[in-house]
């Protein structure tokens, strides 16, 4: 994804991008999978590539909070966690990364550019859509038993493709973790789903009948 098409950038122009570079100090980087990515003080902006965004739990284990495709936008600032030292960033798919310091964004420049209020108000959006994804999280654990949890984000994941068949973001493994349940636990839990009839899986590819 270019720059430009990212929806932290949506109303700028390519001569404003140009200044806003220089001005926010963007550095890019690349990463290979299973490196652990700086989130502190940070807004990162995934140019291609996945990264999960993880909660370290009290047992130490790594309960993920989200999963980022291109054009994925994280950091500390935007995380919405009281506890900014409890999250970790891991690039799950070679990636590449613009980071900004979150204090170019935050703090008005001097000159007072319209361009630098476009993505202040634009940042502003997407926050209100993690608000959202970290409301649909918090419905999904709020069911007790593992097969209400998968159904229930099956079903999110069917409303939002308008389509009972769609594709999973990301691994069963991963979505293991989104879950914050066993993966064995939840394998032969869509073993049963499948004998039931509520689903059908080919690789990532489910159906769902439920």
């Amino acid at each position: 994804m270019e720059l430009l098409e990212n929806p932290l950038f949506f109303g700028v122009s390519h001569d404003e991008l140009s200044q806003m570079e220089t001005c926010f100090e963007m550095e890019r980087k690349t990463y290979m999978e299973k490196d652990e990515l700086p989130i502190d003080g940070k807004i990162g902006i995934l140019l291609s590539g996945c990264v999960s965004l993880n909660r370290i739990n009290m047992d130490g284990n790594l309960d993920m909070l989200e999963y980022l495709s291109d054009g994925g936008i994280f950091g500390s600032f935007i995380s919405l966690l009281d506890n900014q030292g409890d999250m970790i960033a891991i690039c799950e798919k070679a990636c590449s990364v613009i980071f900004i310091d979150s204090k170019h964004i935050t703090k008005r420049c001097e000159r007072a550019c319209h361009h630098h209020s476009v993505v202040v108000e634009n940042l502003l959006n997407l926050m209100t859509d993690k608000v959202q994804q970290l409301s649909e999280k918090v419905e999904i654990l709020s069911h007790r038993t593992i097969r209400e949890k998968l159904l229930c984000y099956f079903r999110m994941q069917s409303n939002k493709k308008e389509s009972n068949s769609f594709q999973l973001p990301f691994s069963f493994s991963a979505l293991a973790n989104y879950l914050c349940i066993d993966r064995s636990a939840m394998t032969r839990e869509l073993r049963k789903m499948k004998t039931d009839g509520l689903i059908e899986i080919d690789g990532r590819n489910v159906l769902l009948h439920a």
